[in-house]
C-alpha cells in the first residue's frame, strides 16, 4: 500500500509488531535523550555552565554523538505518549522499564522547573514575586512554526504560571487561541513594544522563526529563553537561557 502512494523506498518489516515497535523505539529514543539533556540543563544551571555551548562543542565530534536540546518539556502526539504505552505494555511481561520511566519523570517536570526559574529571575532582578507579576509566554505550539498545541509543554508553563498567581498572557503567530480542559484562552493579537514593555518577564517557549527576537530583546525588561532562539543577542544582560 505504501509503495503505491509514496515516492522512495519502503522498508518491509517482518510483522506489524516489529513495525510498531520500531516507531515506539524511535520516539522513546528521543524521549530518553531529551530527558538526559534536560537533566543536564538543570545541573549546568546550578554549576554556572552554559549547556548550549557544551552541546555545540560536543557536536564537533564526528562520531558517537547526536545533539539533543533542552526545553520546557515534550509535546505532540508521539514522543510524550509512546514511552508511557511501552512502559505499560512491558508490565504485561513482568518487565520494568526503569530508564524510560526515569526520562519521562525528568521531561514531565520541566514545565514546573521553568516556572521556578522564572520566579527566580523576577526575584533576583527586580525583587518581585511571581505572584502578581505580568508574564508573557511567547509561543504555545509544541514545536516551531506549526499551529499544533497537542500536549504542548508551553501550555503547562502557562497554566503553572497562572496557578502561582502570575498575570499571564501569551502570543503565538500560529495559534490565536487554545483550549485547555474546557477553557478557551485567547492570545494577544500582536507582539508590540507596548505589550513587551508592560510585562515583567517574557518566557520564550517555542522557537518560531516568525518572531523578531531582536525586537523582543530591545523592549522586554527580562527574557527567559527556554529554546535558545535568542542566541544572537543573549549576551545582553536582560536574557537568561534554560
Amino acid at each position: 500500500m505504501y509503495e503505491a502512494v509514496l515516492q522512495g523506498s519502503v522498508f518491509r518489516a517482518s510483522s506489524p509488531a516489529v513495525a510498531e515497535m520500531t516507531k515506539i523505539l524511535e520516539n522513546t529514543y528521543r524521549n530518553i535523550n531529551i530527558g538526559l539533556i534536560n537533566e543536564l540543563a538543570i545541573l549546568c544551571n546550578r554549576m554556572g555552565i552554559d549547556l548550549w555551548e557544551v552541546i555545540e562543542a560536543a557536536k564537533t565530534k564526528p562520531f558517537g554523538f547526536t545533539p539533543f536540546y533542552p526545553g520546557p518539556g515534550l509535546g505532540g502526539h508521539c514522543i510524550p505518549l509512546d514511552p508511557y504505552y511501552l512502559s505499560w505494555k512491558a508490565r504485561e511481561y513482568g518487565f520494568h522499564t526503569s530508564m524510560i520511566e526515569a526520562s519521562m519523570m525528568v521531561n514531565d517536570r520541566m514545565p514546573e522547573y521553568c516556572v521556578s526559574r522564572a520566579a527566580d529571575m523576577l526575584n533576583r532582578r527586580f525583587a518581585k514575586a511571581l505572584n502578581g507579576a505580568r508574564v508573557l509566554v511567547l509561543g504555545v505550539a509544541y514545536k516551531q512554526d506549526i499551529d499544533d498545541y497537542r500536549e504542548s509543554p508551553a501550555i503547562e508553563v502557562y497554566m503553572n504560571l497562572r496557578k502561582e498567581g502570575a498575570r499571564v498572557c501569551y502570543y503565538d503567530p500560529f495559534i490565536p487561541e487554545f483550549r485547555h480542559k474546557g477553557e478557551t484562552v485567547k492570545g494577544e493579537p500582536a507582539l508590540t513594544a507596548e505589550l513587551l514593555e508592560s510585562c515583567d518577564l517574557v518566557v520564550v517557549t517555542a522557537a518560531h522563526t516568525k518572531v523578531d527576537y531582536e525586537f523582543v530583546q530591545a523592549h522586554a525588561k527580562a527574557v527567559f529563553d527556554t529554546k535558545n532562539v535568542m542566541k544572537a543577542v543573549r549576551a545582553r544582560d536582560n536574557i537568561e537561557v534554560l
